[in-house]
């Protein structure tokens, strides 16, 4: 009686058979490849050394980018400082350039009214008082808003300046 062989049926008859027969072959493959190096175990630790992650960069020299990129910041906040209070005195002077001439305006056109005939001038008074309080009013708020932005800029480079300097004395630890 001639019967038919079906590898596939057999494999699934004894899986525990099967998955014992691929561990030896698989075991057997790792080793040939190993017992055939020429060099012996230096081939493998050659290729471990290159999956090992810590060889991947230079950490000196990135120590040295972040100390570098440290420097410029704080620097840059050094000079963002200076350049905010000059932005806010030369806001302020702007400021009181600009309420100045708007009161000199609002006066010439006031005394410029007076000659006029009596109805129009209260008008025209009433309406120069109030440009010029305006004009008032507007320089004041803007000189305390470049005051306002001066001192927000200062508290922040100080505040960039603190952090940086903590980071630097090893808030972090070593890289």
């Amino acid at each position: 009686m001639v019967r038919q062989f079906n590898a596939v049926d057999e494999v699934r008859k004894h899986p525990g058979l099967t998955a014992g027969v691929v561990a030896v072959l698989a075991g057997v493959g790792i080793a040939a490849l190993l017992l055939n190096q020429r060099t012996g175990p230096t081939r493998y630790e050659r290729l471990r050394e290159r999956v090992d992650p810590r060889g991947w960069f230079d950490a000196e020299a990135l120590r040295h980018r972040f100390d570098d990129i440290a420097r410029g910041v704080r620097h840059g906040a050094e000079d963002l400082g200076h350049r905010a209070a000059d932005l806010g005195d030369y806001a302020g002077e702007r400021a009181g350039r600009f309420g100045h001439d708007a009161r000199a305006r609002a006066e010439h056109w006031l005394s410029g009214s007076r000659k006029k005939a009596r109805k129009p001038m209260k008008r025209y008074a009433r309406q120069a008082r109030r440009y010029a309080e305006d004009a008032g009013d507007f320089a004041r708020d803007h000189a305390k808003e470049g005051g306002a932005l001066l001192a927000v800029a200062t508290i922040a480079a100080a505040i960039g300046a603190a952090a940086l300097e903590s980071r630097r004395k090893g808030g972090f630890g070593k890289l």
